[in-house]
């Protein structure tokens, strides 16, 4: 099973950045666009595990959250990795030192657990749309033509999601959810 860990969104961010895609789609020659109940943060993808290992990667959820405290997160405007002539859309966040340190807890806890270590800096993003071709081929000026989202939302939890296919579609599922509890008077 290919799992990772995961901010999962309150229903008014999802509706935001839904209507985000909606004006994506418009100047899409092509896109695949991540639907409405999949739009989250990715925290760490781990990859394919034998679901023998769902309790350490649970573990590791709980001790990671159990020293980080709940924070904001405002999210930003869109970008793109450009992959070829596609591309992946995204929307930003802040720089939150709360959120690089929610995920140097976790990194530091799948090392300790004798798992590899991501090699590739983090780089917060929630993934909007997939094989993006811009309608007029250029992606900058679509991206350049979309206002900032100037919304904030609590980060109370993180999840341990699957990723899986459904009757085809691609199907996130939130396996166990811990919530972020650290005092911060400690």
């Amino acid at each position: 099973m290919r799992i990772f860990y995961a901010i999962e969104f309150d229903e008014r961010t999802k509706d935001l950045l839904s209507k985000e895609q909606g004006i994506l789609k418009v100047k899409a020659l092509k896109a695949n666009m991540t639907r409405r109940e999949n739009l989250h943060l990715t925290l760490r993808f781990i990859g394919e595990v034998n679901p023998s290992y769902i309790p350490v990667f649970t573990n590791i959820l709980n001790v990671a959250a159990s020293n980080c405290s709940p924070f904001q997160l405002t999210l930003t405007g869109p970008g793109a990795f450009a992959r070829g002539n596609k591309s992946i859309i995204w929307w930003g966040v802040e720089h939150s030192a709360a959120l690089h340190q929610l995920y140097e807890k976790i990194e530091e806890q799948i090392r300790r657990n004798g798992f590899p270590a991501e090699n590739r800096p983090y780089t917060p993003h929630i993934t909007l749309a997939r094989e993006f071709t811009a309608g007029d081929g250029n992606i900058e000026s679509v991206l350049d033509n979309i206002k900032p989202l100037n919304h904030s939302f609590p980060v109370k939890n993180i999840s341990l999601m699957e990723s899986t296919r459904i009757d085809g579609k691609l199907k996130y599922i939130c396996l166990f959810k811990a919530a972020l509890k650290k005092n911060k008077t400690e």
